[in-house]
């Protein structure tokens, strides 16, 4: 499995994480499993996020890597099952938000959250 991050997309990333230096980068199932989820446990819809977290917070649910051309991002592991073997992460030159594509699967989040997670910040459920 490899995703690839296209230029305009790495250079929004790139950005954040000069500002976030010592920042895990995590691409986020987010399913309402662990302490970064911003939906409830029972939520409808599930989506990826691109996230810049302080590794100080609890990321044991992020147990996996997913390589990619900019490095690896911490996945949960288990979230595979919704992703295809050749990803590609865009930037929507429009509206300025990334978009996770799938080589066989097509569109699998068309307009990604990308947040930096501070030290100490999680939701709280």
């Amino acid at each position: 499995m490899y995703l690839t991050v296209t230029t305009p997309a790495a250079a929004k990333i790139k950005v954040a994480q000069r500002q976030h230096a010592d920042s895990v980068l995590l691409l986020d199932f987010d399913d309402g499993v662990g302490s970064l989820s911003r939906v409830g446990t029972c939520a409808l819809s599930s989506v990826f996020r691109v996230l810049l977290a302080d590794p100080s917070l609890d990321l044991h649910d992020y147990d996996q890597d997913l390589e990619s051309n900019i490095g690896a991002f911490k996945i949960k592991g288990y979230s595979k099952i919704y992703m295809d073997q050749q990803l590609k992460l865009d930037l929507n030159p429009k509206n300025q938000m990334l978009r996770l594509s799938g080589a066989n699967a097509g569109e699998l989040t068309a307009a990604m959250m990308f947040e930096v997670i501070p030290p100490n910040t999680s939701s709280s459920k």
